[in-house]
């Protein structure tokens, strides 16, 4: 579990503005057990204060727990000039996956084969010891006023007259196997949001163990704590309620965001604990196409141990038999462990993410939301989807029926065959005339995965928290052709002219605006459509009992429709996954 004991000194903290951009006259902020000098953006004109420690060392015996806040005081100044990221990795089926989002036919690639000596050299970046974020202020924003630094906190709590900033808090996503704080640039981001809003916003992304580090389920053999990436999170949610104020931002306004892994990270700190734990250190919460694969069964979670003691045994040559002798491998040992067991991930499949531990993950998400064990404490919500989710993640080499019951089986390792029939009987009949939306195997396996794993998690949400927040709930469909998956990230992170996509596509600069300002008027106001620079688009109206769905498109932009998950296989897979 995450700790919660922050020192007093800590939380209290001072602060020493500096305002010019020489480098002998940079803003310093002093976090008591750390200094931090940041560094000015000019392009973005905000303060970069990076690589703040908001977690102890995670190495040696640490490895595989839960994080703990920073144990040391290091008063030395620290200009952040060291960047750090977790180890990453990636599955091998993941490069055919992105030659054919680039348009490379399927007739000239062979199905996905590993080989260690394919294995990528590590970023001198990456390391154990990781546990690191950055806090980005616009200068307008910093440094913060004097009712910001004594209202915003007091006694160790929030105080309910703040009149801090509003926090964007972003989670990278990366199949629960990559990801890290500054993988975005959020310059044009952040940029914007001063540009165009009467106060901006902060900015914060948090690295966090990710793949063998993040999500080897060693709760499960009592040795060790699971889901520690997602804990990881928490206590960087933590350390922002506790130290924004020093930068000039509000812990009452505080906005989670991520995509892919990232939301589905979102989606988990929504339901952490069941909601048994109190407010959420956050007060609403943006979900870009919300993922992971669902893993509920402890048999699964066992034989995910197995995997990787006998990986350990033939990369090492000695007998690995317990969570504690992985602990005792070196970090090169750990390293090569982590890369080889999501290299040889089946098409799809990122093997490590997130599992029921009990606690933290007392259910299924979506099952957690059904039953209405949430953060019931958010105020407000907003989703997207892209129109192509699936097409990503499905192998195209998938020829027959057969092959596809063996993809779903894949997938969805707690299904029954009973469940399996269902699904590829009922839900996607093997009928390939378009009928269905599908005329292919693959194409019939990527509307499957799709649903079940990313569209189908943001009409749970909206149909739970309806009668909580009717009117705050927004969900928008992206469909900037070819409107795959993670291509919307080009969008939100849009840096001006020559930005493209992930697999190489320009972006749109008007979509990209108009989604940037519909992002920053939901962070400062807690609606897409209050903020100034949003009156030129289109109203984004509110999910409602209509269940409308805002669509972003080179043409047509601002068309509403229908919620395409409102739909009965989307009920069937919240039972039943």
């Amino acid at each position: 579990m995450v700790a919660k004991q922050w020192s007093t000194a800590a939380i209290l903290g001072f602060i020493v503005p500096r305002f010019l951009a020489a480098p002998n006259h940079l803003p310093v902020v002093d976090l008591q057990y750390a200094v931090h000098q940041g560094t000015i953006n000019e392009a973005g004109q905000y303060y970069n204060f990076s690589n703040i420690r908001y977690g102890d060392v995670i190495t040696g015996a640490s490895r595989f727990k839960g994080p703990q806040p920073p144990s040391t005081i290091n008063r030395t100044l620290n200009t952040g000039q060291r960047a750090t990221r977790c180890p990453q990795t990636h599955p091998a089926w993941l490069y055919d996956g992105t030659a054919i989002a680039q348009g490379v036919p399927v007739s000239q690639l062979q199905p996905p084969r590993f080989n260690i000596s394919d294995i990528p050299a590590m970023s001198p970046e990456e390391t154990e010891d990781c546990l690191f974020l950055d806090v980005l202020v616009p200068s307008r924003i910093f440094p913060p006023t004097a009712s910001t630094k004594q209202n915003s906190w007091h006694n160790g709590k929030p105080a309910p007259t703040s009149t801090g900033a509003a926090v964007l808090v972003w989670i990278d996503g990366g199949g629960f196997s990559a990801g890290y704080k500054h993988e975005q640039n959020a310059t044009g981001l952040v940029a914007r949001s001063s540009s165009n809003h009467d106060e901006g916003l902060i900015y914060v992304a948090m690295n966090y163990r990710v793949g063998l580090f993040g999500f080897l389920p060693s709760g499960i053999v009592g040795q060790g704590d699971s889901n520690v990436g997602l804990l990881d999170q928490r206590l960087a949610l933590e350390w922002v309620q506790k130290y924004i104020h020093l930068f000039g931002g509000d812990p009452s306004r505080v906005t989670i965001m991520g995509e892919s892994a990232g939301g589905g990270s979102v989606f988990h700190q929504i339901t952490a604990f069941g909601g048994a734990s109190g407010p959420a250190p956050f007060q609403q919460a943006i979900l870009q196409s919300p993922g992971w694969q669902p893993n509920a069964n402890p048999g699964f979670q066992e034989s995910l141990i197995e995997c990787a003691l006998t990986n350990a045994s033939a990369l090492t040559g000695r007998t690995i038999k317990t969570v504690d002798d992985l602990r005792a491998l070196s970090f090169e040992e750990i390293t090569l462990l982590n890369s080889v067991i999501v290299g040889r991930s089946p098409y799809g499949i990122y093997t490590f993410g997130p599992v029921v531990d009990g606690t933290f993950v007392p259910e299924m998400p979506g099952r957690l939301i059904a039953q209405g064990r949430f953060a019931t404490s958010l105020n407000a919500i907003m989703m997207g989807t892209n129109f192509n989710e699936g097409v990503l993640f499905d192998s195209p080499f998938l020829k027959d029926d057969r092959d596809y019951r063996g993809n779903v089986r894949l997938f969805f390792p707690n299904a029954t065959e009973d469940m399996i029939d269902h699904v590829a009987t009922d839900l996607y009949p093997n009928d390939l005339s378009g009928k269905f939306n599908y005329t292919t195997q693959p194409l019939r396996a990527a509307l499957t995965t799709a649903e079940a794993c990313f569209l189908c998690n943001t009409r749970y949400l909206a149909q739970s928290l309806s009668n909580i927040v009717s009117k705050s709930i927004f969900k928008y469909l992206f469909a900037v052709p070819p409107a795959i998956h993670a291509d919307d990230l080009g969008y939100t992170f849009y840096n001006g002219n020559g930005s493209t996509t992930w697999e190489g596509y320009p972006v749109d600069e008007n979509v990209a605006l108009t989604l940037q300002d519909y992002i920053i008027s939901f962070t400062t106001t807690g609606s897409p459509n209050t903020g100034p620079a949003t009156s030129p688009h289109s109203w984004f109206p509110p999910y409602g009992t209509n269940a409308s769905v805002l669509t972003l498109n080179q043409t047509n932009l601002g068309t509403l429709i229908v919620d395409p998950q409102a739909n009965l296989r989307c009920d069937w897979w919240q039972k039943n996954v």
